[in-house]
C-alpha cells in the first residue's frame, strides 16, 4: 500500500512546469509512444524529433531515446549527453530480434537545468509510463 501511494505522489508530481520546452528526439517506431507519454504527463511544450537512428546522434534535443545502449554510451563517452541522466526505458520491440535489446535514454548536456526534460526522464520509469510502454510493444511486464 506504501508503494502504490507513493507511486501515486510521484505520478502528482511530476508534471512539466508551465512553458518549459522539452524536446525528445527517438526513432520513428517510438515517436508515437514518446507523444502519448508527453501527453499523460500533461507536458503541453513538447517537441518529438523522430529520425533515422543514424541522425539521432546528432540531434539538436535535451533527451534522446535511442533505439540501443549504443548510443548513449557513445553520446556519455563524448561528453554530449550526462551519464547521471541515463534510464533503459524500454526493451526492443516485442515479436523482433530487438525484443531482448534494451533501450536507453540520456538528458543531453545543454538540458542539464531543464527541470522539465529531468521530470520526464522521471516519468518514464513510473509504472504509469511503462504500462503505455509495454502496450505499445516495447517491453513486458
Amino acid at each position: 500500500m506504501k508503494l502504490l501511494c507513493a507511486a501515486a505522489l510521484l505520478s502528482l508530481s511530476l508534471t512539466l512546469p508551465a512553458g518549459a520546452e522539452v524536446i525528445v528526439a527517438t526513432d520513428p517506431d517510438f515517436a508515437p509512444v514518446a507523444t502519448e507519454l508527453a501527453q499523460r504527463l500533461g507536458a503541453a511544450d513538447f517537441r518529438v524529433l523522430a529520425l533515422q537512428p543514424a541522425a539521432l546522434e546528432r540531434a539538436e534535443a535535451d533527451l534522446i531515446l535511442g533505439p540501443d545502449t549504443a548510443l548513449a554510451d557513445r553520446l556519455i563517452a563524448s561528453g554530449a549527453a550526462l551519464a547521471p541522466g541515463r534510464v533503459t526505458y524500454a526493451m526492443g520491440r516485442s515479436g523482433t530480434e530487438e525484443a531482448v535489446n534494451p533501450r536507453d535514454g540520456v538528458l543531453m548536456q545543454r538540458a542539464a537545468e531543464n527541470a522539465a526534460a529531468r521530470d520526464f526522464l522521471d516519468f518514464l520509469l513510473t509504472p504509469e509510463a511503462w504500462d503505455v510502454i509495454v502496450a505499445a510493444g516495447f517491453g513486458a511486464h
